[in-house]
């Protein structure tokens, strides 16, 4: 089983040179090959609802940050990442937005993913990872009494060849 990496973030709506894509695209950078060999999670709210997720596209003049969309949609491609998100995590109005992402490095990793109710004004992403635990096989443990009987065995031995050797 691979190692996994979970990671969460925020973008504030008022990011809108992508500054704070810019910081986790380093922070991802900095996993190096870590990227290929572990299992990473990213979740969170990036505030880009102008991402149609199904194309990777911007919608231009939205009035949100086409330049924080784009740097997301790159740094996407540039790490192979997958997002799994499809239905709006934020119903506002009559506007329902994706809001709430969660990206995988690998495309079965999460094996379901399910939209609820939140208690502020975003729903809550629950997701099944596709994982699970290596379990190490501890040693099996000696019984108290057979470590005696052993010690006391090996002590009769040695004082009986002592002796032996004396007559």
């Amino acid at each position: 089983m691979k190692p996994i990496i979970i990671c969460t973030f925020y973008r504030s709506p008022h990011d809108s040179q992508g500054t704070q894509i810019e910081e986790l695209d380093l922070s991802l950078s900095k996993l190096g090959n870590k990227i290929n060999t572990h299992n990473v999670i990213i979740t969170g709210d990036f505030n880009l609802p102008n991402i149609n997720w199904e194309n990777h596209h911007v919608t231009p003049n939205s009035g949100y940050s086409t330049v924080a969309a784009n740097k997301l949609l790159s740094l996407v491609e540039e790490h192979g990442l997958i997002q799994h998100v499809n239905e709006p995590t934020r119903k506002q109005g009559n506007a329902n937005n994706i809001l709430d992402l969660v990206f995988t490095n690998r495309p079965g990793l999460i094996k379901k993913l399910n939209v609820v109710d939140g208690i502020a004004d975003h729903n809550t992403i629950i997701i099944d990872v596709n994982i699970s635990p290596k379990r190490k096989h501890r040693p099996k443990r000696k019984n108290s009494s057979e470590i005696k009987l052993t010690t006391l065995t090996s002590r009769n031995l040695s004082m009986t060849s002592h002796m032996n050797t004396s007559l």
